[in-house]
This record gives structure tokens, C-alpha cells and sequence, in this order.
């Protein structure tokens, strides 16, 4: 008996079933897959017209358990791919999705997307089944050189890839175009490009403790999703951050000896704060003779 019992326990999702990965719900029409690997966070934006995936995966063993994911959520297709970074329009999932007949949405400044493909120059809007769908590519040169936000506006969601972690200051790559100063002004782009109003009709109460910045959705590539709120608390850290080093390096404290003092603790409640101000003196200090 405790034999049969603990097989149907299994067969209907017990502890000792693995269930499949699935999309979390953000709002009416926009959902977010969790990664379990190395890759990144995949996002949807699902409408009667068909589906926008935000950032694909790029490897190819994770394309089939996105698709079966997307399947549990709608039996639209994928019409539309989009990138917040070049690498992840020009990686398998992308390249699997255009075969399938969807149409790869890429900046100016990307390249190596797969046909078909639409580019476009500093914005582009889509309105399937009357969902606005708002992309921006951002003029500072942040992470990638190329990197795109997009906001679903009336459903206050943005989705913006590696450009910004909860909790955390980013990881600033020095082969890449980008650099720790270029992130802070296109962090700060990316948000006064995301819309934050009071809907006309509401339609439910709004609750008097929520900011309305801490009503708009913020899904990263990592993680669980935040909200713009805790960006803008982020940005106000790093542009103290890159004053307080830029008197360090002025002064020839240096970032090792900021980093020692004091005077670090008060960023010290984000995670990366070593690697972040060792690239933010970098770009501070400039290129070496």
C-alpha cells in the first residue's frame, strides 16, 4: 500500500518528480521562464496575434524546454524575437525561432542576426492585438555596445536583460565596448525612458504604500524580477560611488584604498562591489600612457 501511494506521489509531482520549466505570470500579457543554468532568463510577451521572446536562449539544449514552456502558456506561435543583447539574437534560439517563420526585431548597431529580420534605429513600437510594446536601444554603450530595453507600458513591465541585477552592481566586461561609466548613464537612460503615469481608469484600487516606480516590473536575465524603484536606488548608489572614487583617484587613495576604508560601507549593501569600483577607477583614471 505505502508502495502504490508513494509511486502516485512521484507520477503526480511529488518530491521525487523533476516538474518542467514554466513561465511565471508578471501581468495580463507578460511572463518571464526562471533560469535553472547559466543562461538567461527568457521573456514573453504573449498576445492573440502571437508571441514576443525577449532574449531566447542561446544555447540549444534549452530551446526545447522554452518551447514546452510556451506551450503550457499559450498555443500562439513566436512571431517576433528581440535582444537586449546582440549575443542572444545571434545564438540558437533565435536562429530556431526564425526558421520557424518569426521575425528577428534588431538594432542598428547589432549584428549577425538571422533572417528575417527587421531593423530599426533608436525606437520601434509594436501593437499586437492592441498591446503596446515599446523598444528602445540605448545610446551609451552599457554592457554589449548595443543593448536594448522593452516595456510593455500600459502593463508597467520592462524588461531589461543584463543591463541591471537586483541587488547587485553589474559586471562591467573590459573586452566589450561598454564601460562602468557608460553603464551608469545608460542605466540612468533606461530610466527616464521607462513610462511611470497613473492610469485614466484604474482598474483596481491602488494601494497607497506602493510608489508608483515600485509598481512598475523590472525582469532581469537573472534572477527574480524587482522593480524600478529599486533601479533608481541603484543608480543614486553608483553615481555616489563613481564621485567618492573619482576623489580617490584624484587624491591617490586608489580603489584598493577606498575599498579598505570607511568610506566603502555605505555600498557595501550590494553584492559585486569589488569588481564595479575596480572598473568604474579604470574608467575614471583613463587610458594608460
Amino acid at each position: 500500500m505505502k508502495r502504490a501511494i508513494l509511486c502516485a506521489f512521484v507520477l503526480f509531482g511529488g518530491c521525487g518528480a523533476l516538474p518542467g520549466p514554466r513561465f511565471e505570470k508578471v501581468s495580463d500579457h507578460c511572463y518571464y521562464l526562471q533560469s535553472r543554468t547559466a543562461s538567461a532568463n527568457v521573456s514573453a510577451v504573449i498576445t492573440d496575434e502571437g508571441i514576443l521572446i525577449v532574449n531566447p536562449p542561446p544555447e540549444e539544449a534549452d530551446i526545447g524546454g522554452t518551447v514546452e514552456a510556451l506551450k503550457r502558456v499559450s498555443a500562439q506561435a513566436v512571431r517576433w524575437v528581440a535582444g537586449t543583447d546582440p549575443r542572444f539574437l545571434q545564438g540558437a534560439g533565435a536562429r530556431y525561432f526564425a526558421e520557424k517563420g518569426a521575425v528577428v526585431l534588431a538594432s542598428a548597431e547589432s549584428s549577425g542576426s538571422p533572417a528575417p529580420r527587421m531593423v530599426f534605429g533608436g525606437r520601434m513600437r509594436l501593437f499586437p492585438s492592441g498591446v503596446e510594446i515599446r523598444i528602445a536601444a540605448l545610446e551609451a554603450k552599457a554592457l554589449s555596445g548595443s543593448d536594448v530595453i522593452i516595456a510593455v507600458p500600459d502593463e508597467k513591465v520592462l524588461f531589461v536583460g543584463g543591463l541591471y541585477e537586483a541587488a547587485r552592481y553589474p559586471d562591467i566586461d573590459p573586452s566589450a565596448p561598454g564601460s562602468a561609466l557608460d553603464w551608469i548613464d545608460a542605466l540612468k537612460q533606461a530610466i527616464e525612458l521607462t513610462p511611470v503615469y497613473k492610469p485614466a481608469i484604474p482598474k483596481s484600487k491602488p494601494d497607497p504604500k506602493v510608489t508608483l516606480e515600485e509598481g512598475v516590473t523590472v525582469v532581469s536575465s537573472r534572477g527574480e524580477c524587482s522593480n524600478l524603484q529599486n533601479m533608481k536606488d541603484l543608480l543614486e548608489a553608483c553615481q555616489k560611488l563613481r564621485n567618492d572614487l573619482a576623489r580617490a583617484v584624484k587624491s591617490g587613495t586608489g580603489c584598493e584604498g577606498f575599498l579598505e576604508s570607511p568610506a566603502s560601507d555605505p555600498y557595501r549593501s550590494y553584492d559585486n562591489l569589488a569588481s564595479f569600483a575596480g572598473r568604474l577607477c579604470e574608467a575614471l583614471s583613463g587610458p594608460a600612457d
